[in-house]
């Protein structure tokens, strides 16, 4: 598909970042463009985005006074790519989901996968708006979920859905609930005896995922591994485990998502542990690390992609130490080794079930 969209007579050139090698994907759904539609004679010039993943809203609405909730690093370089690429000006006033607004007179939602992260914008949106706020919340029908409804009507008292435009329509939520106490949009378990927590939204939630769990029940850490990455990082388990198994071990936690981030501070209270909220590795020196820990994300939203994964690798590769180590698990039936051949001279799948595999991959000059 083209990389053009048109708005209000306007044409913008709109590109993906992570780029993809599939044709099919644009940087823009019908979802948002309805919502565009909607808002179009609305004289309203304060605007809050949510979800606005490659950046169509900010650079359609660039003439308002518009505030971006981001929530991954990856979705502010790809709003500021595509600002430069329409020469729009690329300052944006960035809010994440974690802070308090002001003045919320009208917020636009894409109406995210995960329904925890749906709730968790609409509490912010709630505790910032006043009796006139309306909140336009576009998705494609083919993921529409009741739970959609019922998470709305718990902060708005009108909730009421569009006619559907090219396969996608409108949820426009008006009259806010008086709330007195908000819930604290945090899940809370126990694993071996410890206390984890996380914000909405994060992968996982109110558990530890299986191939995590079959990831630790094998991972062993070497003696002279004293540095140490946990790529994409999440909540932080695998990295509180290592810091407790080895306490002489720094740990750099990275992860695209910025409540992962702010999920494993709350997890990780260790001193020898950093954390970097990051799509790529490109800010790590070479040679840096012994060993590089994962349990790589494939889902993108709605969409199954490993390209991003395996463009990391090559940076992985760059900033292991000669002898480092990648240890990552991962579904059996996306094949990495056979990716990881291409890189390292060893690669050994040092564990399998039936589900997962537990990859070994060491540098060699």
């Amino acid at each position: 598909m083209g990389n053009k969209v048109e708005v209000s007579f306007k044409e913008y050139c709109l590109e993906r970042y992570p780029e993809t090698s599939d044709k099919s994907l644009r940087a823009w759904s019908n979802a948002e463009l309805l919502v565009l539609d909607y808002i179009s004679k609305k004289k309203v010039n304060r605007v809050h985005l949510f979800n606005d993943r490659f950046g169509v809203w900010n650079c359609t609405l660039n003439t308002k006074e518009v505030t971006t909730v981001w929530t991954y690093a990856s979705q502010q370089k790809a709003i500021s790519k595509n600002l430069q690429l329409n020469n729009l000006p690329v300052k944006v006033n960035y809010k994440t989901p974690l802070d308090v607004l002001k003045d919320v007179e009208l917020a636009l939602i894409k109406i995210p996968k995960s329904l925890e992260l749906f709730e968790l914008f609409l509490q912010q949106i709630h505790k910032s708006s006043n009796n006139e706020i309306e909140v336009v919340c576009g998705f494609m029908t083919k993921y529409f979920s009741p739970s959609f409804l019922k998470i709305a009507e718990n902060y708005f008292g009108e909730v009421e859905q569009s006619k559907a435009w090219k396969k996608a329509r409108l949820l426009i939520l008006k009259q806010p609930k008086p709330i007195i106490k908000y819930e604290e949009l945090l899940n809370s378990f126990i694993w071996k005896e410890n206390e984890y927590k996380q914000y909405y939204g994060v992968f996982s939630s109110g558990s530890i995922d299986i191939g995590t769990q079959f990831f630790l029940e094998h991972l062993k850490i070497k003696e002279e591994e004293r540095k140490v990455l946990d790529l994409a990082s999440g909540n932080g388990v695998i990295a509180r485990w290592i810091t407790e198994q080895h306490s002489k071990v720094e740990v750099t936690l990275v992860d695209d998502f910025n409540l992962a981030i702010a999920s494993s501070r709350l997890n990780v209270k260790n001193q020898n542990a950093s954390f970097v909220c990051n799509d790529s590795l490109m800010n790590f020196e070479d040679n840096s690390f012994d060993l590089v820990v994962s349990n790589p994300p494939f889902h993108f939203e709605y969409e199954n992609n490993i390209e991003v994964t395996l463009s990391l690798f090559k940076d992985v590769y760059r900033i292991l130490k000669p002898e480092g180590r990648l240890v990552l698990v991962a579904n059996s039936h996306l094949n990495y080794s056979t990716h990881l051949l291409k890189l390292f001279k060893v690669v050994n799948i040092v564990q399998q079930n039936k589900k997962f595999q537990i990859i070994e991959s060491i540098k060699k000059d």
